[in-house]
This record gives C-alpha cells, structure tokens and sequence, in this order.
C-alpha cells in the first residue's frame, strides 16, 4: 500500500503543478464565463469624472468604455501613460485621449441590451427596432495596442456614420484628418511649462466600408480597427500608429483574436475559488477583471480611475493621479494573494522614479536621509500634487495663502507616504521570495529605514514620532504650519514601521546585504512605541494618535480604517497567532461597527475603506457569517452593472476589496503558518485552486459538510512550511511529487519543501 501511495504521488502532484504553470484547464475558464456584467439600458454615468457604469474592456494599457443609446454608441478612448504633467494642483492628472460616436439614427428608441464579458474581456451588444437588430462585438486586444469594433445588421440596413474624435480643452492641441484611407486624431500636451510633454496619435481602419458614413447591410459586417501611439511608447508614435492598423487582415485578425483568448484563459488558470455564493463569486471575479484591464503597463500604472476615463481627470477626481497615503497601493492588495501577481508589475515604477526628488525633500525639509514623499505623484518623476493653488476653486476651498510650505509640496502633514509605498512590495516578496523583485526594490526599502532612522525620537528607552499626521490635514485647518504641529505617534506609522524594520532585516538578510546595519534595525524594531490605547468602561480602546494636534477629527476610539492599514491590512503585523490578545481587542472593536458614531470606520461607510474592513476583519477572526451578510450588504449599494462596486473616495482601489477578504477568508499564510478555511462558516461547502501566500506556496483545499478534505500545496521557492493542522487530532499523510510519503501529527505540521515541490496533505482514515 505504501508503495502505491509512493508511486501516485509522483503523478497526481506533477499534473497538477502543470495545471499551474502552463496548462489552460478548461473548467476555471468555464467556471469564471457564467459571470458577466448585463445592461438592459443605456449607462447613466457617462460621461463622469469618477467611475463610468458602462462596459468596459481593456488590455493593461489602452482602456474602452461604451457608452450612450443605441441611436448614438460612444467608445470613450484611454491609455495609461496619456499625462498633463503640469505642476500646481490641480492642473496635471492623467487625461483622456478621445473617442469614436457610430450614429445609427435608424435605432432611435431601440431595446437595449449589451453584455460584458469578463472571461474574455469582450463587449457585445444586440438593439433592435421592427425588423433591425444591431449587433456590436467590441475587444481590446490583450496583446497589442489595438481595439477592435465589429458591427451587423440584420433583417434591413440601416445608415451608419462614424464621429472619430479628439478630446479638446485642458490646454491640449489636437489635429485630425484621414492618411492614405485611415482616419487619425493626435491630441497634444506639450505646452510650456510641462515636466514632460504627452502625444498620443490613434488610427482608424475601416473594414468592409469605403469611408466613415456607410449603409451596413443586412448580413453585412464592418469592422473597425483603432490603433493606438504615444510617444512613450515609440518616437515615431505618429507612425506607429498607423503602422498598427495597416496591414490588419482577416488572417491576422484571427490571429490576434486567438492571442487575446490564450491570454485571457492564462490569466483564469492562475487560481479559482468556488463559495457557493453567486452575488459575491461575480464581484470577486468582475474585480480582478477590472484590474486585468487597467493594469499591465510596467512603466505607468493605473491612476486612480485606471483605464476607464470619461473626461479628463481634475480636482473633483484628484488628477486620477497615484495618491502615496493608501490610494495608489490598493488595488493590488487582491492580486497577490489571488495568483495574479504579474498584475502588480507596473506597481514600483513610479515610486522608484521619484526616489532623487524625495531625496531632496527629506534632506532640504526635514535634514534627513532617506526619502520623504508628497501625497500626489505621478510617473517619471512628476509630482502632481504641489501648491500654490491657481485655480479660483481651490482657492475658494482652501481659503489660505500659506502656499509656501515645504517648498509648495503637499506632504499634507503625513511622514508615513513613503513607509506605506513599502507595503506592497513586502507583500510580494513574501508571497514570492523572487530575488530579482527583491534586489529590484531593496535600495528604495532602505532610504525609507534611513529617513525614520533620522526622524524617530529616542526618548525614556522607546522611540518617539512626532509631527507625522495621522491622516490628511493642510493649511486649511487654520493652524501654524511654519512653526510645525501634528499628531504624536500615530498608530498607521507605528505600525507601517514594524511592518518596515521586521521586512527590511529579512530582506537584507534573505539578499546577504547589510549585515552590519541590521542590529540597528532591530533595535528600533524592539523599541518602538506601543500601539496608542485607553481605558475605558467598555474595556481597552484603540486610538489613532498618542497625542498631538494633527488630526483633531480623530479623537474617539475605535479601530479605524487608517489604524487597519497599519495593524492588520496590508502590513499583517497583528494577527491572532502573533498576538493573540491584542486581536481580541481588534476583534471587539469590530464587532462596535454600526452601533456608535461612525468615525472613519464602518461596515456601511461608503466613502473609503471598503477595500480595507473587510479584509481586517478576517485577519482577526470576526464572526465569518457576519462577514459574508455584511460584505453581501455593501455589495448590493454601489454595484455598478460593469461589476465595478464603488465608493466616492477612490476609483480602482475598491478592486482588491472582495478577492483580498475572500481569499484571507478561505486561506491565510501571512503570520508564517498556512491554514485553510480559517475564517470560514463550518456549515458552508467551499473550495479553491492555487491562491497564493507566504512563503512563495500555492494552496488549494476544499471543505465538505465542514471537513477539510485536503490540502495541495506547491512549493515555488523550497522554503519551510509549516501548516495548521484542520484534522485536530489526527495524525496526517503528506505525499510528494519528491519524497517519500510520510505519516506527521501536531497541531502545527512542519514540512521541509523542495523548490517546485508539490504536496498533497489529507488525514490519516480512522
């Protein structure tokens, strides 16, 4: 028998890693394809300087939105790196580039129906008025720069005419005409007084019509092939554009068209889960979806609304600009642990850009090494959020003329920008263990411990911040910002600063890199100031800040959302294996959500923090039945019919919302032991396939009638393993795609792992 067991664990594990690594299995593709985003009337929300409820396509880069009544379709256009990059709040942001209008008066008061479907980031719609139906395909192709518009008509023709259009204003220039049978529009920033200048030209090809205004007849198709250029992208954009679409055929059509599936089933192989709950299983995959389509683009990421602009972005909608206090990190915080993780890839580029200039801000503002980030940044070094104000809007809002400080900066009171920009690269090193990745962001890592190596107070044996605002605060609270005021020891920077100083020794460490600092490293690390708390007569409270005068909105108890960020999520520097006691506290905390004055925490706070409650709850072990009505609940508020589920502080930052507390639910590992299903209702089938987590493991496992059946693991890096074991009391069998099997018992199962190992874990038959 054990010979057996020893022979199907070389097999079983090796099909299943390559499930994994290049295989397209056909059921997570399938599994994913029953969801999509149905639209039984026009959008409502476009044009909007937020998030658009309209469909929406995208390949990581270039970014569609449709839009308007069947009688006039628009495509709104855009492109990640297209930037206004003028300094002064809030004149640069990201912008949108332009669009295409097909009028089709013959479909004035037509029925409306359109889908969005996310297995294969495809767009269709289907109108019909007395014996026309229209039918549009639209797709973004996964790889390459080109969208493509295929339009038919059935039961009688109907008069097509096409408005291909540049975006005007904002002090951009814009040109158009028709090259050689292409239609073409270019739309500027390059102005005096630009960091850097912006062009973007797009090129249209119209197949199966001679010109722009055309009668599609019946059983006919059109098909238009848009592509796109911008000067970050080649030099030569004005031609590459053209080049793209010129010698589109058929052929090479279906060519890509097979390149934009294969890439689309590689990206749903990477993990799936199934929780018998379809309102919460279509979020979750609408909101990696979403992420997909805006995020792919390793030189500009996404700003705060992605790739899915209606208007250029301004004041009302922060520039969609990278916002360093928690925006911009975000929407990743789902990837990581969803095995997504080349979704991150574009995450570092700005940060490291700005690197020199934060240099210079911590040296010439604060006289210390290391880095000190402004709020608002954007690539290539830009900054997008700087004083003086020369709008009459925000004149009128901030009603000050202190537009002097720090250099005209806006650091808005916070030192913790820079530490918190550090958190999603801890999360992917730890989820990965990847050298490269590691010596990639390991010199940024280090200005950072050097900044608060400079900035931290020794004082009475512990370490003191002060100064350092909890959250935003600015000129407009009317107090003397030249002589300098905030709060003291704010809990999100005592926090981020443990999450800093552990990471930065295992860093350097894991990279043989400055062993002769790292005692100085720890040092802080033990000697940091405690978490703020109070006595009350509902026992032990949580508090934003230790003292100070920052962020005076702040003074109740209570576990709020900028207090998660450094305690539970992203940081994961508390958790109930790690401290258990100070989890109760959180615990209870959470559990006063709803029954006091909201603060800036609440299950139904619609403003910020959705993707940040839920998650932090499950990393404390709040009630999880509670936790799946609650999240149902704050679905069903914003959900949008393109599966987006907003909130009015923040765009794409609510993406990572539902995979990350799903997933945390079903799978944790960031306290350095693997354990399934640990926030999980006893009664509730579940299962899932290769999530990722500490340690660079893929996990899959699956619990029936309340027993787990199995636990799979893949081990990437051959790191130690060690796993909580679901059958207490029981010993386990661990088979292996490299070992012999073997019989283990204990609570907590230590297995040693072997780079690309597989392991297949399940309980020892009575």
């Amino acid at each position: 028998m054990i010979r057996n067991l020893f022979i199907l664990s070389l097999i079983v594990p090796v099909f299943f890693h390559g499930l994994v690594s290049g295989g397209l299995p056909p059921t997570k593709k399938m599994y994913v394809s029953q969801y999509k985003g149905v639209f039984t009337t026009p959008p409502q929300k476009v044009p909007t300087l937020k998030t658009p409820d309209g469909p929406i396509a995208g390949n990581g880069d270039v970014g569609i939105v449709y839009a308007g009544p069947p009688e006039k379709q628009n495509f709104y256009f855009s492109k990640n790196d297209f930037w206004k990059t003028k300094r002064g709040y809030p004149e640069g942001g990201v912008c949108l580039p332009g669009g295409l209008m097909i009028a089709v008066d013959a479909l004035k008061g037509a029925s409306y129906y359109a889908e969005q479907s996310i297995d294969n980031g495809t767009i269709t719609s289907v109108f019909r008025k007395g014996a026309l139906t229209w039918k549009l395909k639209a797709w973004v192709a996964a790889t390459e720069n080109i969208v493509v518009i295929e339009l038919s008509a059935e039961g009688e023709p109907c008069t097509v005419n096409l408005d291909f259009w540049a975006k005007e204003g904002n002090e951009s220039r814009t040109e158009s005409g028709v090259k050689d049978g292409f239609y073409w529009f270019s739309r500027h920033f390059d102005a005096h007084g630009l960091d850097w200048p912006t062009h973007l030209t797009a090129s249209m090809k119209i197949m199966g019509a001679a010109s722009s205004n055309f009668l599609l007849k019946p059983s006919g198709k059109v098909q238009l092939i848009v592509g796109f250029c911008t000067n970050h992208d080649k030099i030569d954009y004005f031609e590459e554009a053209f080049r793209k679409v010129k010698n589109v055929s058929e052929a090479s059509l279906s060519q890509l068209r097979t390149e934009h599936e294969k890439w689309w089933s590689a990206f749903w192989s990477e993990s799936k889960v199934e929780i018998g709950d379809t309102l919460i299983e279509k979020h979750y995959y609408g909101s990696q979806y979403l992420l997909a389509s805006c995020s792919r683009n390793k030189q500009f990421p996404p700003g705060l609304w992605g790739n899915s602009l209606t208007m250029d972005a301004a004041f009302d909608a922060w520039q969609g600009d990278y916002h360093t206090n928690y925006n911009f990190q975000a929407p990743w915080w789902g990837a990581y642990s969803s095995n997504h993780i080349a979704l991150s890839d574009p995450y570092d580029a700005p940060i490291l850009d700005y690197m020199e200039s934060a240099k210079k801000h911590a040296s010439e503002y604060l006289n210390c090494r290391g880095v000190y980030f402004p709020v608002g940044i954007g690539p290539k070094g830009f900054c997008s959020s700087m004083f003086p104000l020369t709008s009459e809007k925000m004149k009128q809002y901030y009603d000050t003329g202190e537009t002097g400080i720090e250099g005209g900066y806006m650091f808005l009171g916070q030192k913790s920008n820079a530490v918190f920009c550090t958190a999603n690269m801890f999360m992917r090193f730890y989820n990965t263990y990847d050298i490269g990745y590691a010596h990639k962001v390991y010199p940024f890592i280090k200005e950072v411990a050097y900044f608060w190596e400079d900035y931290l107070k020794l004082e009475n044996n512990r370490y003191m911040i002060y100064n350092d605002c909890f959250w935003e605060v600015g000129p407009w609270e009317g107090k003397d910002w030249k002589n300098g005021y905030g709060d003291i020891n704010p809990t999100v920077s005592l926090g981020m600063l443990r999450m800093l100083f552990n990471g930065i020794c295992e860093m350097s460490s894991f990279l043989n890199l400055d062993a002769d600092h790292r005692e100085k490293w720890q040092q802080i690390l033990a000697h940091l100031s405690p978490i703020p708390m109070v006595e009350t007569n509902d026992g032990i409270r949580i508090l934003a800040c230790e003292g100070g005068n920052g962020s005076g909105s702040r003074t109740l108890p209570g576990f709020g959302r900028v207090m998660m960020h450094g305690l539970t999520f992203p940081t994961g520097v508390c958790g109930v294996k790690t401290d258990s006691a100070f989890a109760g506290i959180l615990r209870k905390e959470i559990g006063r959500w709803g029954k006091e004055p909201m603060g800036d925490a609440d299950w139904d706070n619609l403003g910020n923090g959705f993707e940040t409650y839920f998650t932090s709850a499950a990393r404390v072990e709040y009630n999880p039945a509670s936790i799946l009505v609650k999240l149902k609940e704050r679905i069903l508020k914003t959900n949008l019919p393109n599966l987006w589920v907003t909130q009015s502080g923040g765009g794409i930052e609510t993406l990572s919302a539902i995979p990350s507390c799903i997933n945390e639910m079903l799978l944790q590992g960031y306290e350095g032991i693997i354990r399934v299903f640990p926030v999980w209702p006893a009664n509730k089938d579940a299962k899932f396939e290769t999530l990722r987590t500490y340690g660079a493991f893929l996990v899959s496992s699956e619990i029936k009638n309340g027993s787990v059946q199995y636990i799979k693991i893949i081990s990437e890096k051959g790191r130690k393993s060690i796993i909580e074991n679901p059958w207490k009391g029981k010993d386990v069998i661990v088979e292996s795609n490299q070992q012999r099997p073997k019989t283990i018992s204990g609570n907590s199962l230590v297995v040693d792992t072997k780079v690309d190992e597989c392991l297949t874990i399940h309980p020892v038959e009575d």
